[in-house]
């Protein structure tokens, strides 16, 4: 009797228990990540879109001056990235409303990590918004407390803390409009 023998080499791509392990491998990996991005970007627990009023932060001028929000008075916060085309209107919009209305403070928020302080200067420089105080916001802080997950939001807050208004790529009547219902002139 003849016996004929078979060629058990695995296929280039391994057997279908090993295609299945990996499958499931990069399936979990793709949960793990999608999991981790969920929780950062989701708001805090009972998250209303309001930043609680005890959220303060410093930020400064090109010149050095700090400003401090809330401080008393109400404030427009800013966020941005350097490197985001999109955002140079909200900025410019957030200059000309603080020359329209020195009584708040007006912060641009820079949520970038990898950006310096050069590249913030630069960019409020190239937009006419040399005035404006800023912050980096490197580990998130800022933008987790105040729930921003979109590039050119501007926050405005009242003089306790307390959010008033919230727009995406904003016009300066927008932020004046949110001005005066905060109480600002």
């Amino acid at each position: 009797m003849t016996q004929t023998t078979t060629d058990r080499r695995p296929s280039p791509s391994g057997s279908p228990r090993r295609r299945w392990a990996i499958l499931a491998g990069v399936g979990v990996a793709v949960l793990a990540v999608l999991a981790l991005v969920y929780t950062v970007l989701s708001p805090a627990p009972g998250g209303s879109g309001q930043a609680s009023a005890d959220t303060s932060f410093t930020a400064s001028t090109l010149t050095g001056q700090e400003v401090t929000v809330p401080g008393g008075k109400p404030s427009v916060l800013f966020f941005f990235s350097a490197t985001c085309g999109s955002c140079a209107a909200g900025a410019k919009a957030l200059a000309d409303a603080q020359q329209s209305n020195p009584e708040a403070n007006y912060v641009a928020v820079d949520i970038d990590p990898t950006e310096t302080a050069d590249d913030v200067r630069e960019f409020l420089t190239a937009n006419q918004a040399e005035g404006l105080a800023y912050a980096t916001d490197t580990n998130g802080s800022i933008s987790r407390a105040y729930e921003v997950t979109r590039l050119s939001t501007a926050v405005v807050l009242d003089s306790e803390g307390a959010e008033v208004s919230r727009e995406v790529d904003p016009t300066l009547d927008q932020i004046l409009a949110a001005l005066t219902a905060a109480g600002s002139r």
